[in-house]
């Protein structure tokens, strides 16, 4: 080998390795910056769970004070519900009370007439309300007012409904102001003769109420 061919190779070595030098730097500072990175992101994902470790018992929290909330909000309408039974309870209570008061009031009494059990009557009982105004005229049209003010006076009494209800009988009683009702259930179960009298102003009322064993003889 020729001199200048040694030398040329000498100058050429320090270029190279100052070559490699710097590759070797920009790895390093390669490195460096992943694990700088790479660190970080460990760092920020620890306290994204510690947080979130934080935050858990405040959102259970705030569950359990919805949930309060909610079972407070229902606790009135149960009372309330509570209140509401107690006054059905007590009106189904006094509702018998009322019908006994009722029944004591009525009196009963024998009769001599073979077809009637026992004679019934009441100082309580009222006039059937009417809607009729002036003098009064006494109708036995079954089209009539004053014939259904009488219909509804002789339900008053028995407690049989109209609908079931057969008539055998409704006619003047002695005066124009007195009239004389024989009925009965449709099954003839019940019979009655009623005796009513109209009031001015105010409608018929029942005066006496007679519970029949038959319907033969009762008018």
């Amino acid at each position: 080998m020729s001199e200048r061919q040694t030398r040329s190779s000498r100058h050429l070595q320090p270029s190279r390795n100052k070559k490699l030098d710097k590759l070797l730097n920009v790895l390093i500072g390669i490195v460096v910056v992943l694990i700088i990175l790479t660190a970080t992101y460990v760092f920020k994902w620890q306290g994204d769970a510690e947080q979130a470790v934080k935050d858990e018992p405040i959102q259970e929290e705030k569950n359990d004070d919805k949930e309060a909330d909610k079972a407070s909000e229902k606790e009135p309408i149960q009372e309330d519900e509570q209140e509401h039974a107690i006054d059905e309870d007590e009106a189904l209570e006094e509702e018998p009370e009322v019908a006994q008061e009722e029944q004591n009031t009525l009196e009963e009494s024998t009769s001599n007439d073979p077809i009637v059990d026992k004679v019934i009557t009441s100082k309580n009982w009222q006039p059937t309300p009417t809607t009729q105004t002036g003098q009064h005229v006494s109708s036995y049209d079954d089209k009539s007012v004053d014939w259904a003010e009488k219909v509804a006076t002789v339900t008053n009494a028995t407690g049989i409904d109209e609908s079931n209800m057969t008539i055998w009988r409704m006619q003047n009683n002695g005066s124009s102001n007195s009239t004389l009702a024989v009925v009965s259930t449709n099954d003839k179960s019940q019979m009655y003769r009623v005796s009513m009298e109209w009031v001015d102003n105010e409608g018929w009322i029942p005066v006496k109420l007679e519970q029949l064993n038959t319907l033969e003889g009762s008018y």
